[in-house]
């Protein structure tokens, strides 16, 4: 009798080790605050706005088709009533939802469609949310600047910056080009969702630019980490505007925004931060 239970102890923990792991649920929301859930993407297709950017492959394949309908159907868990995208509030992109919902329009690379629009699509939202304000961390915003816009700067250019910085910020976009490729769409942004990788972005962004300034003015470089945190205080501001009781909000939103926006959302008394973790491990 005793080989015949270590015999089947020894069968039960080997099917326990076999079992998927499964995400831990997050402890409820305290009742009257509004679970948001901050989902930081990269840039699918690949529009060259940042100093080093990440080359991601055709989201359009249909391996990658496959892995984003696992990330819809993973966020979809979440329950969200509104999807919130990083788009202005008056951006023609989002009118293309409705067309989309009318089976009229194809979806671009764009994560704001390949995500957002078929989660919204696949929980029956009427629409999706802008709650960008576009703005370059010069202060510049995207109306103030020259018809036709100036070309992004060379990668002569750029690779010309050999500063510690940079490089550093170009072995870690190497980093993740590599697990992009290696990996699916959901644990890729699993990974950029983790603490210790969206906290490279607030050294980048933020840290980085305490330093005081090589030209004429002191706070140069401060400024550019002053108009970081305006933009994302506007979103935030955005974002309150759209809530209304009972909501459960989803943010689709480029990673380097989330060491802002999640230590606000942490803190603010209305709300109660979601881990990414919980949908995308």
């Amino acid at each position: 009798m005793r080989t015949m239970t270590m015999a089947r102890l020894s069968l039960l923990c080997s099917l326990l080790l076999a079992l998927p792991l499964v995400a831990q649920a997050p402890p409820p929301c305290p009742a009257g605050r509004t679970p948001i859930l901050i989902l930081g993407t990269y840039h699918m297709s690949n529009p060259g706005q940042d100093a080093v950017n990440l080359e991601a492959d055709d989201v359009l394949s249909a391996r990658r088709q496959r892995e984003i309908a696992d990330v819809v159907e993973k966020l979809a868990r979440f329950h969200p009533t509104k999807v919130a995208v990083e788009a202005s509030r008056t951006s023609p992109l989002l009118a293309h939802y409705a067309e989309y919902r009318a089976g009229t329009y194809t979806l671009s690379r764009n994560e704001i469609e390949q995500i957002g629009f078929r989660l919204a699509a696949k929980l029956n939202h009427e629409k999706v949310w802008g709650v960008d304000y576009p703005m370059w961390m010069s202060g510049i915003t995207p109306a103030e600047m020259h018809e036709p816009k100036p070309k992004p700067a060379s990668a002569e250019t750029k690779a010309a910056d050999d500063s510690p910085r940079m490089r550093e910020i170009r072995a870690v976009v190497a980093d993740d080009d590599q697990r992009l490729r290696a990996g699916t769409v959901a644990s890729f942004l699993g990974y950029l969702n983790t603490p210790e990788r969206y906290a490279r972005n607030q050294q980048w962004d933020v840290i980085a630019n305490l330093e005081p300034g090589s030209g004429v003015a002191l706070y140069e470089n401060t400024d550019e980490a002053t108009n970081w945190y305006k933009r994302n205080l506007r979103i935030a501001t955005n974002i309150l505007e759209i809530t209304a009781p009972d909501d459960r909000i989803l943010l689709l939103i480029g990673a380097g925004h989330q060491p802002i926006l999640k230590a606000l959302f942490a803190e603010h008394p209305r709300y109660c931060l979601v881990p990414t973790s919980a949908y995308l491990p």
